[in-house]
């Protein structure tokens, strides 16, 4: 195909080198589950400590990705995932991992439903506003 189709019917999102995640910002904390129905909190840590600053109640589906040297890197996420928790800080520290949730795209996004919830994410992981 020699250029994509567009129009309003059409909708595109970047394909990234990451781990399916859903935060659950809970009354006292906050929990990550990977697709499988694993609990990956702790090698996610950093996501989780962010994710205290959105409120109760708030549920985020996403990528959990690492960027090393300006990319995104499927080998770190892989490296985070399996790792131990001690090892997991570690890796933590060197390269901060990114939650990137939802489709940020189109009109006036002060209309869209959830709009506040995408807010607050944007100051709780680093105001990444659009990846598209």
């Amino acid at each position: 195909m020699p250029q994509l189709p567009t129009g309003p019917r059409w909708w595109y999102e970047v394909k990234l080198d990451g781990h399916r995640t859903v935060l659950w910002r809970l009354a006292e904390t906050v929990r990550l589950q990977a697709r499988s129905g694993r609990d990956v909190t702790t090698p996610w840590m950093d996501l989780a400590v962010a994710g205290m600053a959105l409120p109760p109640g708030v549920v985020l589906d996403g990528e959990a990705v690492v960027v090393v040297d300006g990319q995104v890197s499927f080998e770190a996420a892989q490296a985070r995932a399996a790792s131990s928790p001690a090892r997991s800080r570690e890796l933590a520290a060197r390269h901060p991992a990114l939650l990137i949730s939802g489709v940020r795209a189109g009109s006036s996004a002060a209309a869209r439903p959830g709009e506040a919830a995408f807010q607050q994410a944007d100051r709780a992981f680093g105001g990444v506003h659009s990846l598209v």
